[in-house]
């Protein structure tokens, strides 16, 4: 007996329900008491792989987990690229801090019912760096450019009416000097609509993959042992640099129309981020859409920060506006118009203040 078709399509759901579940238990049960701490702050890397994508999302702080759809959804959560029914393009410039720059594009196509298939590039210069040496502290007159790379191939497919599913392999390759990194980092996302007053649950995990190590001809270096003869030849030993582990995490987030007319519409939006490498952050947004045509966005976030009491010796956590860089405030807005019978094109901004005394806003 094969079974009604609709029975096989309601069973889905759940079934997927249940993964995210378990993914949500596994990810609580790893290393609790390291995720989500200050205690291994900085000991991470590729932090390009952790640089928000796209002005709506960062305008709106990280909390469009469970309703970013499009291109975008590649960098927030691969699963809302398995609603695009066409092809889409994005192009994004970054003003990151410190003069550098960070830019994207991305490309993803409707497949039929393979799915949606994208691909991303994402390209952060650190801009120029002086090179110097213990024999030429003042620079030796070089000039070094890093530049931090990373590739990433997107697959997400809509199962049913309500729950869509991606993942996105991304090859990262760092370049500093004579040196280079390269490694692997994987995500996961779930989103699911429950079709009430426009209620949307996502989840992700990002930047999950092996370490990653720096080796090349920098790590060479010509050296004559105290215990040779000194007109010998010197020799040439090669140092290993210590490998380090991605930036990882795990995200999960609500968005919902808290008002809503025929021409415009209020969504409220929440996400709970938790961190390997740094205390937890709570984020919230509100997004006010006319007609998708003009949107205006606001959010705030906060960060949970570890101290060890000196006299107990215990540690504690208290909830803080912003993180070591951000204020937590971030503001942004945008526009679309159509082009051809089909097209259309949007142009969007977001704004992100940085703390006084640092660097310049992003």
């Amino acid at each position: 007996m094969i079974g009604n078709p609709s029975q096989r399509r309601d069973k889905m759901p759940r079934l997927i329900i249940l993964a995210l579940v378990l993914a949500v238990l596994l990810a609580g049960a790893a290393d609790p008491a390291l995720a989500g701490s200050e205690g291994r702050k900085g000991t991470e890397g590729a932090p390009e792989l952790s640089i928000a994508v796209g002005p709506r999302g960062a305008a709106l702080g990280g909390t469009v987990v469970g309703d970013v759809s499009g291109v975008e959804a590649m960098f927030w959560n691969p699963a809302g690229l398995g609603a695009l029914g066409r092809t889409e393009a994005m192009f994004s410039h970054t003003q990151y801090f410190a003069d550098m720059k960070l830019n994207y594009v991305g490309v993803a196509t409707n497949m039929g019912a393979f799915g949606v298939v994208g691909f991303a590039a994402k390209v952060l210069s650190i801009g120029d760096v002086i090179v110097t040496t213990e024999s030429a502290p003042e620079g030796t007159g070089e000039i070094a450019q890093p530049t931090f790379t990373v590739l990433g191939l997107t697959w997400a497919k809509q199962f049913t009416d309500r729950v869509l599913f991606g993942m996105t392999g991304n090859l990262v390759n760092e370049h500093v000097i004579q040196q280079n990194a390269t490694g692997m980092a994987f995500d996961f996302g779930f989103q699911y609509m429950t079709g009430w007053r426009g209620l949307k649950l996502g989840m992700v995990m990002k930047n999950f993959g092996p370490s990653m190590t720096y080796d090349g001809p920098g790590t060479e270096i010509s050296l004559l042992p105290d215990d040779q003869d000194p007109s010998s030849q010197p020799r040439i030993f090669t140092t290993q640099s210590a490998s380090f582990e991605l930036p990882s995490y795990f995200t999960m987030a609500a968005s919902m129309d808290v008002y809503r007319q025929a021409a415009y519409r209020v969504t409220a939006l929440g996400a709970l981020q938790n961190n390997n490498f740094q205390g937890n952050a709570l984020r919230a947004g509100v997004e006010w859409d006319y007609r998708d045509q003009i949107a205006l966005r606001a959010s705030y976030y906060g960060s949970f920060r570890g101290t060890m009491d000196t006299a107990t010796g215990e540690d504690q956590s208290e909830f803080s506006g912003g993180d070591d860089l951000y204020t937590g405030l971030g503001l942004g807005g945008g526009f679309k118009i159509r082009t051809g019978e089909t097209g259309r094109m949007g142009v969007d901004f977001c704004w992100r203040p940085v703390r006084e005394g640092l660097f310049d806003d992003i």
